[in-house]
């Protein structure tokens, strides 16, 4: 004889089997499911009977931390994403327009052509004229490298202070 499983008696009791009555016919039929079933009944009317007990300290703190971003950094992160999604809208026509250009008649041939178009854009742009930077004499230099180090560190003397206040 097969009998009921522990799952099948579960949803028997919650109410959430589609076939009651062969249940019902097993259970009348099989004293070994109707043992089983009552000691589930009394099991879950115990568990009821229990009283709510509150925790000493709440466990979803530990587990589940909740960080937040400082503000600028939210900022910047929502500007780097504005200026990559303009930068997406700013090539989109110049990217659909170079795709009827390309006429793969397998992928191969569609790779060698990528690779040469952008070999040809790379060649294009070596051969630019970059602004050549000013030279900077070394006498300027000195007194523009001794008023940089100078704030450099009086900025880390600043830090430094900040920091041990907030370590007291």
């Amino acid at each position: 004889m097969n009998h009921l499983t522990d799952e099948l008696l579960n949803e028997y009791l919650d109410n959430e089997i589609t076939d009651r009555a062969t249940v019902e016919n097993h259970l009348a039929s099989c004293a070994d499911c109707t043992a089983r079933l009552s000691a589930l009944e009394s099991l879950f009317a115990e568990l009821e009977s229990l009283p709510e007990v509150a925790l000493s300290c709440p466990l979803a703190s530990p587990l589940i931390r909740t960080y937040t971003l400082p503000r600028w950094l939210t900022l910047t992160a929502v500007l780097q994403s504005a200026i990559a999604l303009a930068g997406v809208i700013i090539a989109a026509p110049f990217v659909i327009n170079l795709l009827p250009a390309i006429e793969p008649s397998s992928l191969l041939t569609f790779i060698s052509e990528i690779q040469s178009q952008w070999t040809a854009a790379l060649d294009m742009l070596s051969q630019m004229h970059m602004p050549v930077m000013p030279e900077i004499h070394i006498a300027e230099f000195s007194s523009l490298m001794i008023a940089l180090a100078g704030v450099s560190i009086l900025w880390l003397l600043g830090n430094g202070v900040l920091l041990k206040n907030q370590l007291k």
